[in-house]
């Protein structure tokens, strides 16, 4: 896959700059096309989404208005069913054998029940079913069907007297409200007769929904597969199984009957397990649209084939210079650079653009090249002088240490054991130096360096300088910077053991504090003068040692392992001075 990708780019990387041209002209446009369709479709969906956003407002307000009527019609079946006066005329009608009695329980009843459904605009009848099957009815009564009454009667049994709805059918339109009247005497709930509202569905919707969904849109509510409303069989074909399952969740989709769209939006109400459908023809909200997209599309095509020949002309006018400058090129490598005849001017005539610049940037490129031949020819010359000069340079060191090897055997041969030792010592100390191979090296090889450093002066101050080290086995593998202590004990002998008649102590001391390690180098003699510890720290004055002052080995410490760490000088309360160098934990292997 990878080596087949490569080749590609090879091919397309070795295409004439026309080619390239056209090519990169012909990629920009189809990819700027389709950014711009994508944006489009992008725009589209979100124009689609607007149009459900506000579908389901429309659906949200309608559900919630027709639901709240039937709320409405829930409470007044509450009240009807927990009447007093209703409840004590079903016991009579239920229990009493006298005709008398039962005819005057009987009118009472009815009057109750038309006082009720004389209040509200929507119930169209209503009817109060005894427990010997007796009925008492008030408004307009349709004749239902023994299957709708069975239905109604398992509606009302299987609530237990809580409310159930019976969706209309083909023949009753109405939507049926129904429920058990139970008896609240005592509370024991016992069974009294049936209640069954006829409401008005349509005019509910009419009154409430239809003015909120657009004239040319349909509302419908559908129930468990079932279509509660409209009534009309045009709409039928939108009760499936499919729109069934996905009914569950609000939406919109777009489906299609005998050739004809419908933008269809859903919301699902939880109040009574109904789903509301607003459905749009298609055509006509989207028809506009769809012709813009179609001229648009148009027109990239045509702004692609003209953009096409446009780049090809460009393409042309780019190249044929360069082809131009080419062949000079191709003229120019067969012969000799150095010695070559520089190209001729370019004509006055000749286009401003940056393919003339470049040719003329070619001949000062001509001039520049042979230009720098010579002077790298010089360079050359001055690189070979030094290095031999170098080399010339590192015999005197290597005299020196032969010298000085010399000296020690005759001191050996001649039993002179201290100035074998001095001469051994500045050997190293020379060495080590000079040595430019390691800028970190152990804090045992600094110790080293100082061991030898003490063995010369203690030749030269005897009893007056002693030197204590006490620095602990796991700390000399710590890395530190080379000739970072002997210049410190270089210090130390300079401003203590010089100045002082009785023996100055010299001690060099290691320790860790927690992922620091601080070395220490103190004495006991007179101290430093604070203005002139300032002056050497700020670099004003220099200290007389090796030349390595204490603002060099800070600096060093600080560009090393970072701002943290490094120097800190102080007098001791006892006397003397004390020099902390901090350096964070690093073992060397």
């Amino acid at each position: 896959m990878r080596s087949g990708i490569r080749l590609w780019f090879n091919q397309i990387r070795n295409l004439r700059i026309k080619a390239k041209l056209f090519l990169l002209i012909t990629v920009s446009m189809a990819v700027s096309s389709s950014i711009s369709l994508v944006g489009l479709q992008i725009a589209y969906s979100i124009y689609d989404q607007q149009i459900y956003e506000k579908s389901a407002q429309v659906l949200n307000l309608s559900s919630t208005l027709i639901e709240n009527e039937l709320n409405k019609v829930e409470r007044l079946t509450f009240s009807i069913m927990s009447d007093e006066q209703i409840q004590q005329n079903l016991v009579v009608m239920n229990t009493s054998e006298s005709d008398y009695t039962r005819i005057q329980s009987r009118a009472k009843l009815v009057d109750r029940l038309v006082q009720y459904i004389n209040s509200e605009t929507y119930i169209t009848a209503a009817d109060i079913a005894d427990l010997r099957g007796n009925s008492y009815s008030s408004g307009n009564l349709t004749t239902l069907s023994p299957e709708r009454r069975a239905l109604i009667t398992r509606v009302s049994e299987l609530g237990g007297g809580s409310l159930g709805w019976v969706p209309p059918d083909t023949l009753d339109y109405s939507l049926i409200a129904t429920r058990q009247i139970r008896s609240f005497d005592n509370l024991d709930l016992n069974k009294l007769g049936t209640l069954v509202l006829h409401v008005n569905l349509d005019k509910i919707v009419n009154q409430y929904a239809r003015e909120a969904v657009t004239r040319d849109g349909e509302l419908l509510i559908v129930s468990e597969g079932n279509m509660i409303y409209p009534h009309t069989a045009a709409m039928k074909w939108m009760v499936n199984e499919k729109l069934s399952v996905e009914s569950a969740s609000k939406g919109f989709r777009i489906m299609e009957q005998d050739g004809e769209k419908y933008f269809v939006s859903h919301i699902h109400s939880d109040y009574l397990g109904w789903t509301y459908y607003n459905t749009l023809p298609f055509q006509t909200i989207f028809s506009h649209i769809l012709l813009m997209k179609n001229w648009m599309i148009a027109a990239f095509l045509i702004s692609f084939f003209l953009l096409v020949g446009f780049g090809m002309t460009v393409a042309r006018s780019v190249t044929r210079p360069i082809e131009g400058l080419i062949s000079n090129m191709r003229g120019l490598q067969i012969s000799d650079l150095e010695n070559s005849e520089l190209p001729t001017l370019a004509p006055l005539s000749q286009q401003m653009d940056e393919v003339g610049l470049l040719q003329r940037t070619y001949r000062m490129m001509i001039v520049r090249i042979q230009e720098l031949i010579k002077e790298n020819y010089t360079k050359q010359l001055i690189i070979k002088e030094t290095e031999f000069r170098s080399l010339q340079a590192q015999i005197n060191p290597h005299f020196l240490y032969n010298t000085l090897e010399s000296i020690n055997w005759i001191s050996k041969m001649n039993g002179q054991k201290q100035v074998s030792q001095m001469v051994e010592s500045l050997g190293y100390l020379l060495r080590s130096s000079i040595s430019m191979k390691q800028d970190m090296i152990s804090v045992e090889d600094e110790l080293q360096l100082v061991q030898h450093y003490i063995t010369i002066q203690r030749v030269r101050f005897e009893e007056r300088l002693d030197f204590r080290l006490d620095v602990k086995a796991d700390l000399l593998t710590q890395s530190i910077p080379k000739l970072t202590l002997q210049p410190l004990l270089e210090n130390a002998i300079k401003y203590a053991v010089e100045v002082m008649l009785e023996p100055c102590v010299i001690r060099i001391s290691g320790q860790t504090e927690g992922d620091t390690v601080l070395l220490v180098v103190e004495d006991n003699g007179p101290g430093i003068d604070e203005a002139y510890l300032e002056q050497i720290l700020t670099g004003e004055r220099k200290s007389k040692g090796t030349g390595i002052g204490l603002k060099n080995i800070d600096e060093r410490i600080k560009l090393t392992f970072g701002d943290e760490f490094g120097l800190q000088v102080e007098n001791r309360l006892d006397g003397g001075a004390r020099i902390t160098i901090r350096l964070p934990i690093m073992k060397r292997g």
